[in-house]
Parts: C-alpha cells; sequence; structure tokens
C-alpha cells in the first residue's frame, strides 16, 4: 500500500495548492511536509481538515490508496456476480478455495466473506456447503455491530435470502435504525435502498405479505429521484409481484414484463436477464 502522505501530496499538487494553502488547516508546512515523504502521521482530526482544504472526499482517497481497486469485498462480489451469471460452479469453487487458504490478520471479517461465499456457491450448485453454525455466526456478527456501515449492509443484503425468516425481519428492523447514521453517504444510501428492495421481493416470494408492507413503507420513504432509474424500476417490479401474489392478478404480470422491457430498452440485458428468469419460475410454479 502506497504511503498516505505520498498520495495526499499528488492529489495536492495536481490541484495546484502550495503547503502553505493547506496549512491554514491547523498544520504547520513542516508537519504537512513530514506527512507527505512518509516521516510522520498526522492524527485523524487533522488528516480530515487536510482532505477537506483539497476538497477530496475520504472514500475517494482511499479509493487511490488501494491502488484504485474497490475494497475487499467488494471484488469478491463482483467475482461472484460473473460466476453466477455464467453458472461457473468450478469458478465460484475455485474462489472459495482460495479465500480459505489466505492468512488474513482480519480473521474476523475474512470468515464473514467466507460464510458468504459459501451461502451463494451452495445457492449456484445445490451442493452443501455451509452449515447452521455459520449462520449463526453470520447473524451474531450482524447483530454483533452497533453502527452498520458499507460493508455490514453488503453482507447482509448478498445473504439475507437464506436466514430464517423471523432472524431476517429483526436484522432488516435493526438494519434501518444501525445505518440511519449513514443514510446521507450516497453509496450507503444505494445499498439500503437495495437491501430493501430484496428484502420487499423475499417477503413476497415467501408470501409474508404483512412483512412486505413493512419494506413497502421503507421504500416510499426512499423517494427515488428520477435519476434513481433501477431502483424505480425494481421497486414497480416488487409492487406487482407483490399483486400477482396477494390477487393472481394476470395485469400485474404485464406490468412485471413492461418493466423489464425497460431494463432492456435501457441496455441493462444482465439486469433484464435476471428478472426474466424470476418471472419465469413464478410462471412455472404457478
Amino acid at each position: 500500500m502506497k504511503n498516505f502522505g505520498e498520495i495526499f501530496k499528488t492529489f495536492r499538487e495536481s490541484r495546484g495548492l502550495k503547503l502553505k494553502d493547506i496549512a491554514k488547516s491547523g498544520i504547520s508546512t513542516s508537519q504537512l511536509s513530514r506527512f507527505e515523504k512518509g516521516e510522520t502521521d498526522l492524527t485523524i482530526s487533522k488528516f480530515m481538515l487536510i482532505l477537506d482544504r483539497i476538497n477530496m472526499p475520504i472514500d475517494e482517497f482511499m479509493y487511490a490508496v488501494h491502488d484504485f481497486h474497490r475494497d475487499e469485498l467488494n471484488e469478491l462480489l463482483s467475482k461472484v456476480r460473473h460466476f453466477v451469471s455464467n453458472h461457473d460452479v468450478e469458478g465460484m469453487k475455485k474462489l472459495l478455495y482460495s479465500q480459505m487458504e489466505l492468512e488474513d490478520i482480519r480473521e474476523k471479517f475474512h470468515q464473514i466473506n467466507i460464510i458468504l461465499l459459501k451461502i451463494r456457491l451452495q445457492d449456484l450448485s445445490g451442493e452443501n456447503y455451509y452449515d447452521e453454525k455459520e449462520l449463526e455466526d453470520l447473524t451474531d456478527y450482524l447483530f454483533s455491530v452497533e453502527y452498520w456501515g458499507y460493508y455490514e449492509l453488503l453482507i447482509f443484503m448478498n445473504t439475507l435470502d437464506v436466514l430464517k425468516h423471523n432472524v431476517f425481519m429483526v436484522l432488516a428492523r435493526e438494519m434501518a435504525r444501525r445505518s440511519d447514521f449513514y443514510k446521507e453517504i450516497p453509496n450507503n444510501r444505494r445499498l439500503i435502498s437495495t437491501m430493501l428492495l430484496n428484502g420487499y421481493i423475499t417477503c413476497v416470494e415467501r408470501e409474508k405479505l404483512m412483512d412486505a408492507l413493512y419494506f413497502e413503507k421503507q421504500l416510499n420513504q426512499c423517494f427515488f429521484i428520477e435519476t434513481e432509474i433501477y431502483e424505480r424500476l425494481v421497486f414497480q417490479y416488487a409492487q406487482n409481484l407483490y399483486q400477482y401474489k396477494k390477487e393472481r392478478n394476470g395485469k400485474a404480470i404485464i406490468e412485471m414484463k413492461k418493466c423489464i422491457g425497460a431494463m432492456k430498452l435501457a441496455g441493462s440485458s444482465h439486469l433484464a436477464k435476471i428478472y426474466e428468469s424470476h418471472l419465469e419460475k413464478l410462471l412455472a410454479s404457478k
């Protein structure tokens, strides 16, 4: 990993700012110079102040620190989506085994990541990979975190479909409370919205229609703006899925097909394929 100071210097100079311009943030030019050379560190408060002086969000800076790669979990999920969309069971197995062979100092998080991979591999292959103890470890971790951030939201939204319904609902309600602090962060807000959409669809599929209404209420409060087309389309699809499950209304199927058509029109062919497959399974189960 590159030195924080070295990366900060790169962005400072790219913005045409000198050391004396940043020193106005309550840090001396000599201290800032030593930081950029990697000779000293800064306190969190001072580091956040100098980032503010160069008008750079912390998440953007950390993206650069990681050599312009996403965090480990997002990298894993990207590979999982690729293997699932291509029904590549062997690729998923290799990914799981490669992670199990790693020695990671963040053992707790590494083990949670492995449980997630096992869940998705079992869903893809139909073979048994995880057990009840691992699901308990996963839920125990989520219950133990007082304030959910990006990591916890990602873990929950990618495993909620295998949790027992009562546990899933308790966690969903806790999620709304424990992630409230982060809702103004755009990435987290979008994750919360996606989690709520997944939860809504999961409840409808399980025919837990009263619980589905909880998610519908939360989603209505999200107030998706016009540019959030993905969220709007999936929400409309889910609402019509609810109507179909409740009333077996053929019109709801037509509306769901319209949503899929809009996805295709927008060029989201992979997304459209996922919901086409979902609708096919729904109709086949009538």
